[in-house]
């Protein structure tokens, strides 16, 4: 068979990659390949602008929050409850003052003044302050009052009591949210009750 040898030539050229005189196909290039876009997230800082600074005059505020130091529960039994009062600067960039914090029972009258001399929040400070589980002076229709001063402009202030007591055999807790007054009463002068530190 003259002709076969050079038909299996042609079998070995093609499997061995082409024919004589046929270029091989270059291998891409990775630099102009076209790739897919990448998914990574965007590094550019994503969160929001910071808020403007406040720049109002300096106004005088108040917050009443309301409390509970003892509560009726199973027959008529009084349970005691340790009250923490919570005051928030909410604002990112305001610096506000406390004025007083005062707590008054269930009659109105006031029963103690938690500050001896103005006490200033910066941006996002928390103060608090506790009435112990064995107090009895509040009772069940106490609550606070939170004299204030700010800009004009400045967020309110946030403020919460947290209840915390020992009911059965376990304990319960719950909370109540402070508002501002409208009208801010007239802030009488200092009486003799005593003062927390």
């Amino acid at each position: 068979m003259p002709h076969a040898r050079p038909f299996a030539f042609a079998i070995l050229l093609l499997l061995l990659g082409g024919c004589p005189g046929e270029a091989a196909a270059p291998a891409p290039d990775p630099a102009t390949t076209d790739a897919p876009e990448d998914d990574a997230p965007d590094t550019e800082d994503n969160e929001p602008p910071p808020e403007a600074p406040t720049r109002g005059e300096s106004t005088s505020r108040t917050v009443y929050i309301p409390a509970y130091s003892q509560l009726a529960t199973n027959r008529g039994r009084q349970t005691r409850f340790a009250v923490t009062l919570s005051v928030r600067n909410v604002d990112p960039t305001a610096t506000i003052t406390l004025a007083h914090v005062d707590y008054y029972d269930t009659s109105g009258h006031r029963v103690r003044r938690y500050l001896r001399q103005p006490r200033t929040l910066r941006p996002l400070e928390t103060a608090e302050y506790s009435v112990e589980t064995l107090d009895e002076a509040g009772g069940s229709g106490a609550n606070f009052l939170v004299y204030w001063e700010g800009p004009s402009d400045a967020h309110p202030l946030l403020t919460e009591t947290v209840m915390i007591g020992h009911i059965g055999n376990g304990y319960a807790s719950f909370t109540s949210r402070g508002v501002e007054l409208e009208r801010p009463p007239i802030l009488d002068e200092p009486e003799d009750e005593p003062a927390a530190p």
